[in-house]
């Protein structure tokens, strides 16, 4: 399955294979030796790790002890060497969901001073707040969407009817 997910983001562009290290290295702008340097330095506190898994002086992530200056406690590959075959992505931090946002009634009309619907001001999904508290359950950012947007959009409609109506 890791294989499918490489080839996918390999072709989106987010993500890139190297050969070997010093490939990497290249792309980076480093000299393989600092590459080199590092994996030496890794493997070496891997080893300390494996031996004492529950020692060393720093702090571990979540809890607990390593040798690991960054906090890091279990190593799966290991060792590592600019001889391997590396995948690389570059990952950042985005906003995936939003919590908090525009007060709104059952309608999803947007409530301004002393409550009252602003006109013609709706608000669906993520925009809106109040729903979840202080965290919200993983699954529900779409289901907000969609269920709101419904009776929003729903609400909406027929209050440009009624205007359509009026103008008749």
């Amino acid at each position: 399955e890791i294989h499918w997910h490489c080839e996918h983001y390999k072709g989106r562009g987010v993500m890139k294979e190297f050969k070997t290290g010093r490939d990497l290295a290249k792309e980076m702008g480093i000299s393989p030796s600092v590459l080199e340097q590092t994996f030496k330095e890794y493997n070496e506190i891997m080893k300390k790790q494996i031996a004492d898994p529950n020692g060393g002086p720093y702090e571990a992530y979540p809890s607990g002890k390593t040798h690991d200056p960054y906090g890091k406690k279990f190593f799966k590959d290991y060792p590592m060497s600019v001889d391997d075959t590396f995948q690389v992505a570059i990952v950042t931090p985005l906003v995936h969901y939003t919590m908090g946002g525009l007060k709104i009634n059952t309608f999803g009309q947007v409530l301004g001073a002393k409550n009252k619907p602003i006109k013609g001001l709706y608000a669906a999904g993520e925009v809106m707040g109040g729903v979840h508290g202080n965290n919200r359950l993983g699954g529900n950012s779409l289901l907000d969407c969609v269920a709101y947007g419904r009776v929003t959009g729903k609400h909406c409609a027929s209050e440009v009817m009624k205007l359509k109506a009026s103008d008749a």
